[in-house]
């Protein structure tokens, strides 16, 4: 067994791996590639862009299901190698120094410009709200006799507010006003009428937590498992996010409740939306299951306020893009305790983790892939997902060292990835049990399929794959202003959606890269993120 002391093992230290190095870029690029789709499919992302398609769902969903599990391999693997090289005070060290303090000043001059240019974005297609119908100001006015006043004038119980595109039963679940329900139910007002991003009234009572619209809807027939466009039920718009519940409130010009209540409106909604274990079938079982588990996450237990302000521990957009660097840190600090109680990874029972992963993802609240986090505390699953992943590739340095031979027969494995999991998973998004099981299995086989690929054909590229994998460190770090910055600028254009993805990605590429290449690389910025570098030697 190694001796991980805090001793460096010098002699026969293994030299780097550049398909590793090359791949542990294109991580990161995918990163900003999967950013920049986001302003194209109707998903709760601060910049929607007037001209989307569909097909990027394709994209972003198989780039989302295997990118950060392929991150976590692979700084499981390297950070062994660190500990081979510097023993573990040296790893810790140099972990602190390039993980937590660019974690530190990129929170600190970073994130505020994404949060300036969110805000911004999110309120520059916002309505004015003084363009509603006097159907929807009498709905949310509460004004029932206004209501029946208007629907008496010949008001369409189902035409589209042209101002939000939004009929008037889903103003009236979105404002949680039953008695408007009721009449426009009474009324014939369509149930699965949809909005341009596929939500239906259900959708919109769940999005804002009334339990009361909800259950009203679902006692009139409103169905529980249909999917919006971007794959969510209304049980999942209930249980994200609070930040995401906000954003659209505020575009639709409406005041949610105070933290604390709304956060018991969400307890009651999930109660509401859950299925009865007399009709549970074994994948409504983990659905079942997820929901108690969402609810405890996102519950007031975890609130904390002191003098007006509140901080939830587990549901607090504070991270940004900049979470993984965080759940990082985590990581090697549970590695570093194992390896003080003497249980360092090896080789042994390694290919029983990869099945493990399957527990974290059947909680997983998203349609595909493994959940967004941006809070202080990592979640339960999240942390055992990935810290599978890591634990992974920090086993398998243990066994093999830097002549690891991962990927073996990526021939089949990645066509199998692509091919068929992939479809298969599209297929599969309203059962959770087979889904889980067949998201998990694409994760891996995409990961260990590209991770051959780049064995097979990047391992000689020598220095510039460590110039690569560099810059695309400071290229994630800085990249989402930048992104969104675009977004912003080309969101209005009449472009086809796919023109206007490029030249986001194209502008944006160029930009970081000549930052890195001019202003970070040979600077205190670019020896705090890699270590020192000159320009002679690689010139």
């Amino acid at each position: 067994m190694n001796d991980f002391s805090n001793k460096p093992i010098l002699g026969g230290t293994p030299s780097r791996r550049t398909d590793l190095d090359a791949l542990r870029g294109v991580a990161m690029i995918l990163g900003i590639v999967w950013h920049a789709m986001l302003s194209f499919i109707p998903t709760p992302w601060p910049v929607q862009d007037t001209r989307q398609d569909g097909l990027f769902f394709i994209p972003f969903a198989a780039i989302h299901m295997f990118r950060m599990p392929l991150f976590f391999l692979i700084s499981g693997f390297f950070t062994m190698f660190i500990l081979q090289r510097h023993g573990l005070g040296g790893m810790i060290r140099q972990r602190v120094q390039r993980i937590f303090i660019p974690l530190l000043l990129a929170l600190l001059m970073i994130v505020p410009v994404d949060n300036l240019l969110k805000r911004e974005a999110r309120m520059l297609d916002a309505p004015d709200p003084a363009n509603r119908s006097p159907l929807v100001h009498a709905i949310l006015s509460g004004d029932q006799s206004a209501v029946i006043h208007q629907l008496d004038m010949g008001t369409s119980v189902n035409e589209a507010d042209p101002a939000y595109g939004l009929s008037p039963l889903c103003w009236a679940s979105l404002a949680g006003n039953d008695r408007a329900v009721t009449l426009l139910l009474e009324r014939g007002a369509d149930l699965i009428w949809k909005d341009a991003d596929g939500n239906t009234p259900l959708h919109h009572a769940a999005l804002f937590c009334h339990p009361s619209t909800v259950r009203l809807l679902l006692q009139h027939g409103s169905d529980p498992s249909v999917r919006d466009k971007a794959g969510s039920t209304p049980l999942g718009l209930c249980a994200m996010m609070l930040q995401w519940k906000r954003d659209p409130a505020a575009k639709l010009g409406l005041k949610l409740p105070a933290e604390p209540e709304l956060r018991r409106n969400i307890h009651e909604t999930l109660v509401v939306l859950t299925p009865p274990e007399s009709s549970l079938s074994f994948s409504s079982w983990f659905d079942r299951l997820s929901a108690h588990y969402r609810d405890f996450l996102v519950s007031n237990d975890f609130l904390i306020r002191v003098k007006g302000h509140s901080l939830h521990l587990f549901d607090q957009e504070l991270l940004d893009h900049l979470w993984f660097l965080w759940l990082l840190l985590w990581l090697v600090a549970g590695l570093s305790l194992a390896i003080r109680m003497g249980l360092p990874p090896s080789g042994k029972f390694l290919w029983w983790i990869p099945p493990l992963t399957l527990i974290p993802q059947a909680f997983m609240g998203t349609a595909f892939g493994p959940d967004l986090w941006l809070g202080p505390i990592p979640p339960p699953h999240l942390l055992l997902y990935y810290g599978l992943f890591f634990w992974f590739g920090a086993a398998v340095f243990s066994r093999d060292g830097m002549e690891t031979r991962m990927g073996q027969g990526w021939q089949i494995i990645l066509p199998v990835g692509l091919l068929i999991l992939l479809p298969l998973s599209f297929v599969l998004i309203g059962d959770r049990a087979a889904g889980s099981l067949v998201q998990c299995t694409y994760a891996w086989a995409v990961t260990m399929g590209i991770m051959g690929l780049f064995a097979r054909y990047c391992s000689h590229l020598g220095y510039r794959a460590r110039w690569f994998s560099d810059s695309t460190y400071w290229m994630y770090l800085a990249h989402l202003p930048l992104v969104l910055a675009a977004q912003i600028a080309v969101s209005r254009l009449t472009w086809p959606p796919s023109l206007k993805f490029l030249t986001v990605m194209l502008v944006v590429i160029f930009l970081l890269l000549a930052s890195y290449r001019w202003l970070v690389r040979y600077t205190w910025i670019g020896t705090l993120l890699n270590g020192p570098r000159k320009l002679l030697q690689e010139a």
